[in-house]
């Protein structure tokens, strides 16, 4: 067993500067950081790169059992791990997480699976199950998924019962924040167009605004903290920044394909970039970047859904909504927003590490770059570009909206406790290596 690594010769974010300098790690620990010519089982050379913590992704279909032809976690984690990402947090897709049987079902393929650390979001929270948020607590699951619209709406009578019982246990509800009486409205005015375009056009930025100033005031008068999923507009950004205003404790995400395609330019895409909740506007695009550079925004994450070719290439409308993403998440962020400075680089490691960890209650053991963190590492090739393809990447399906995108920041090496799981962009690890996050957090219950 490896006891010690060292990291030689990388660009370490210390206070806003960088330093050039070596990391020794014990034990999976960083104990040491600095410009000494430490000595270790294991030498990196991280040749002058940056150096960062791993990222979290707080909100990725990874592992569903009636859905293994999408994705699981050989592929999810290991294209993750190509990501930069060295925590997932696994989201419910079809299958409801509400008890312990299924629980166990996700942490067992985890354990032997996963290629990085892992977590699991309990959901779909309703009138029937909403009691059993306690016992999954128990089991070290700390954030649940609501919905406020289709197909896995909580009944209207349950929600604040259901936000108590989050609150009761130290807990955090993950909203999918869409208003159903407006998707209703949408889609008659767009159901008969058989259309990608007609789709995205059918949700505007009015309707994830409604249900966002909706969630934060029932939170506000529960006295809970929630989190709104894939923020998708500039309108649902403003309802955000008036609930801070006015002291709700809200926080919130966004995923690269909001950061990039519009809803016209979906039409080259197809069904292939139909997702939930839909593309907006160029204007919708910057505003994001805007709230993600000042702090409105707190975390970034992949929405990682695919489905094989069979599930996109029917009808529009009934066509499956999601897209690959965890493959491209780092280097996406640090080429689309360090380079082209719409963020700062600490903005960058904020959003993708920080700040995910403080939400999941893990900061700074997990998603810091410090003395006694937990050693989970991204040095970031920042010389060359990669080459986006499904040819090569590693999810499960075989296509992929970035296609033919080159993006800076692919990892040179990642580290995964301590362990080297990429060294010079080539997997020398094995699955197993990651912690489940859950058994950091039940002492907090």
């Amino acid at each position: 067993m490896v006891e010690s690594l060292v990291i030689r010769n990388v660009k370490i974010p210390i206070q806003g500067s960088l330093l050039e300098g070596n990391i020794l790690v014990e034990n999976g620990l960083i104990t040491s950081i600095g410009r000494r010519d430490y000595t270790g089982d294991v030498v990196l050379d991280g040749e002058g790169q940056l150096i960062i913590p791993g990222g979290i992704d707080l909100h990725a279909h990874v592992y569903d059992p009636e859905y293994l032809e999408n994705e699981d976690w050989s592929t999810g984690s290991l294209a993750g791990a190509y990501g930069g990402l060295t925590t997932i947090i696994d989201m419910p897709l079809r299958v409801y997480v509400d008890n312990p049987s299924i629980v166990e079902r996700k942490l067992s393929e985890a354990r032997s699976r996963s290629y990085v650390n892992y977590g699991i979001t309990g959901g779909f929270i309703n009138k029937s199950n909403y009691r059993s948020i306690s016992v999954l607590r128990s089991m070290g699951v700390k954030t649940f998924k609501f919905f406020t619209c289709r197909p896995f709406k909580i009944e209207d009578d349950s929600l604040i019962p259901a936000l108590e019982e989050v609150k009761r246990n130290n807990a955090i509800a993950i909203f999918h924040a869409e208003d159903d009486d407006l998707i209703s409205y949408g889609e008659s005015k767009y159901k008969g167009i058989n259309d990608v375009v007609a789709y995205h056009s059918s949700r505007t930025g009015l309707t994830e605004a409604s249900a966002v100033l909706r969630v934060g005031l029932y939170a506000l008068e529960v006295g809970v903290r929630v989190h709104i999923a894939h923020l998708s507009s500039g309108m649902g950004l403003s309802a955000i920044k008036w609930l801070r205003e006015n002291k709700v404790s809200i926080t919130s995400e966004v995923c690269p394909h909001h950061l990039y395609f519009t809803r016209e330019e979906s039409r080259r895409y197809g069904n292939y970039l139909k997702l939930a909740p839909t593309l907006k506007t160029r204007e919708d695009i910057e505003e994001l970047w805007i709230g993600l550079n000042k702090g409105l925004i707190d975390a970034y994450v992949s929405d990682n859904a695919p489905a094989p070719r069979s599930m996109k290439n029917v009808d529009t409308w009934s066509a499956w909504g999601g897209i690959p993403n965890l493959e491209i998440m780092g280097p996406f962020l640090y080429t689309m927003g360090v380079l082209t400075g719409r963020i700062s680089l600490e903005v960058f490691i904020d959003v993708f590490s920080r700040n995910p960890a403080k939400i999941l209650g893990v900061y700074p053991f997990i998603g810091e770059l410090a003395i006694g963190s937990r050693a989970d590492l991204y040095i970031l090739e920042t010389r060359r570009k990669r080459l986006i393809s499904s040819r090569n990447h590693h999810h499960k399906v075989d296509w992929t909206p970035w296609e033919g995108f080159e993006f800076y920041g692919a990892p040179l090496h990642l580290v995964v406790g301590g362990k080297v799981l990429i060294e010079k962009g080539e997997l020398v690890g094995e699955p197993g290596w990651g912690v489940y996050i859950g058994e950091l957090v039940k002492e907090k219950v």
